[in-house]
Order: C-alpha cells, then sequence, then structure tokens
C-alpha cells in the first residue's frame, strides 16, 4: 500500500497508529464522537501495512502543518473557542439564535388598526387584553378606537387588571394571530414572567382617546360594578407632575384652593420645573419666600410627601369637573408640549 493509493482517512489512523499514546490522547479528546468512529473503522482495516507508508504519512503531514489552511468547520471551531475562552454561558447565548416568539408579535405590531381590531373581536377576551398590552400606546388606543362600544369597556378593565403578562399567553395568541394578519393581508406597508402595571397602561391608552370617550369608558366600567377599578384608571391618568402642564389661570386657581404647607409639602420631592411653573404663578416676593421655606423645611415622611401630591391632585381634578380649570393631556385638546 502506497501513500498515493491511501486516503485521507487511512492517513489519519496510520498517523493516529504511529504517534505515542500521550500525544495520541490529546488529539483524540478534539473529535467529535462520528470521527472517532470512523477513526477506528480505518484502524480495523490497516491490520498489517508497509513501514514505508507510514514514513510518507508523517512527511505529508509535516508539509500540511507548515501550509496556512482553515480548519473543516470553521463555525465549530470558532464556537469552541469561544465556549473555552469565555465560558459554555457566554458561548450559549452569543450563538443561541433569536427567539422566534417576537417574530410574530413584530407582524401584529405592523398590521393595520382595522385589520387588528377585527380579528381581536373575535378572539378570546383575555388574550386579546394581553395583545393589546403589547402593542405601543398610540396604536392600541387607536385599535381599541376601532371596536364596538361593548369590546371597548371590557377591554379596558382586563387591561387595568392585569399585574403580569405571561409569556406563554403572549405566545398562544401572538402566533395564531399574526398567522392570520398574514392571510387576511394586513401588513402595513411601510423567558420569564414581566410584571406590568395595567392601571397605568389602561391610563395612557385613554389619554390617547377624545375627552368624551375617555368619560364614556371610565362611565361604563363604574357602572359594570367596578368603580374602584374605574377610580384607579382616572387617578392614573393624572399626576401631580402633570401639573407643571396646567395653564397660569388654571394654576392659580388650583393654588387658591390649597393650604400653603400641603403645597410646601408636595414640592419637596418635584422636579426643579414643576417647582419654577408653581414659583411662576406667584409674585416674585412669594416666590422668594417659597423658595426660601422649601429650603428650610424639615425632613418628611415620602409617603407624607406623596398624601400631599395625592390631595392636590385630588383637588385639581375636582376643580375640573367643575369646570374652573382646565386639565392637560386625553385626547379632547391640542396636546401642550
Amino acid at each position: 500500500m502506497t501513500n498515493a493509493r491511501l486516503t485521507g482517512q487511512q492517513k489519519a489512523a496510520l498517523l493516529i497508529l504511529g504517534i505515542d499514546e500521550p500525544i495520541a490522547q490529546k488529539v483524540l479528546k478534539y473529535l467529535e464522537p462520528d470521527d472517532l468512529k470512523r477513526l477506528a473503522a480505518q484502524a480495523d482495516q490497516l491490520a498489517t501495512f508497509p513501514i514505508e507508508a507510514l514514513d510518507t504519512v508523517f512527511e505529508d503531514f509535516e508539509r500540511r502543518m507548515r501550509e496556512p489552511v482553515l480548519p473543516r468547520g470553521a463555525g465549530s471551531y470558532v464556537r469552541k473557542l469561544t465556549a473555552s475562552t469565555f465560558g459554555e454561558d457566554t458561548a450559549r447565548k452569543v450563538f443561541t439564535p433569536p427567539s422566534a416568539t417576537r417574530r410574530p408579535l413584530e407582524t401584529i405590531r405592523q398590521a393595520r388598526v382595522q385589520t387588528l381590531a377585527m380579528l381581536l373581536q373575535d378572539e378570546q377576551p383575555q388574550l386579546a387584553a394581553v395583545i393589546i398590552s403589547q402593542l405601543p400606546r398610540e396604536q392600541a388606543a387607536k385599535v381599541l378606537g376601532a371596536m364596538p362600544a361593548n369590546h371597548q369597556v371590557d377591554l379596558v378593565a382586563r387591561i387595568a387588571n392585569l399585574k403580569e403578562v405571561p409569556p406563554q399567553a403572549v405566545d398562544m395568541a401572538s402566533e395564531a394571530l399574526a398567522k392570520a394578519i398574514d392571510a387576511a393581508g394586513g401588513l402595513e406597508d411601510d423567558a420569564e414572567t414581566r410584571e406590568f402595571d395595567g392601571v397605568a397602561f389602561a391610563a395612557g391608552l385613554l389619554n390617547e382617546l377624545p375627552a368624551g370617550e375617555t368619560d364614556r369608558l371610565l362611565g361604563a366600567i363604574n357602572e359594570g360594578g367596578d368603580e374602584e377599578l374605574g377610580s384607579r384608571i382616572r387617578n392614573a391618568m393624572f399626576t401631580f407632575e402633570d401639573l407643571s402642564r396646567l395653564n397660569q389661570r388654571s394654576l392659580q386657581t388650583l393654588m387658591r384652593e390649597v393650604q400653603s404647607e400641603t403645597l410646601l409639602l408636595a414640592l419637596k420631592t418635584a422636579s426643579e420645573a414643576l417647582r419654577d411653573h408653581f414659583l411662576s404663578a406667584v409674585s416674585s416676593r412669594a416666590a422668594a419666600t417659597m423658595r426660601e421655606d422649601l429650603a428650610n423645611m424639615p425632613p418628611a415622611r415620602l409617603s407624607e410627601v406623596e398624601k400631599a401630591q395625592g390631595e392636590i391632585v385630588q383637588t385639581a381634578m375636582r376643580l375640573a369637573g367643575e369646570n374652573r380649570i382646565t386639565l392637560p393631556g386625553g385626547g379632547g385638546g391640542e396636546k401642550m408640549v
């Protein structure tokens, strides 16, 4: 048997048989199981061979070692290097393909509003609520607005009651819905459970709707027997920091209804912009006095500050209900920026 007649696998088997056992062991540990089986099979067939064949195999191997060559299975080789350098966990994160569960959700986010609203009407209500909760707020508001009134009320209540978004529920609903969207041609041209603040999302969603629609939906939720939920949503629609968007006349009316001690306590953790807005509604002398009082205020419990802020927000909402001030936000008028 001459070197010219030996196959590559036979040469590999001869090389392993011809080197010292400790070196052979180090080489073999880098081979895949299938390669080891083929190597053993070739070695079994080489029961006898002329010694000159072994010499030529070693010469050929030495020559090839001097030549630059990419390893076979270069991708696997890089993965092994990554694992040995950075550890198995890092290698797994680097080379694991991104989860396909996001793709259906992206399809849904690119769907036409009317198509998505129509398909969600036929979806199980709780799953429909979960899907809407995964949409950008502005898109969610448009989809909700395109639905019948009875669906709107039910979905807003379900969204507000969401405290967690189970990934399996998102997967189940989004995959089937994405297929339905693809089938309907409804696209626009252009692993752990996550916590979810359903009340805040529902409040933001309603803020995108016209004021009349917001009042109708909240009224329907209250009439449906869940006044506490309706109150929580309405409160979340307007926060203390939102007072920075009150116009001067409304702000002055509000300040006349609030005790100065309560206002100072509420402003203790307020942003500088909100403080400046309140101070701009009074005379320069009064503003200087308020700044001095704020600087000299003793420490206060956060719960006390939040209670004061809540009282002022409730006062603002009462005044708005009496048409004495105009609250910013909501879809009923032009947004203030």
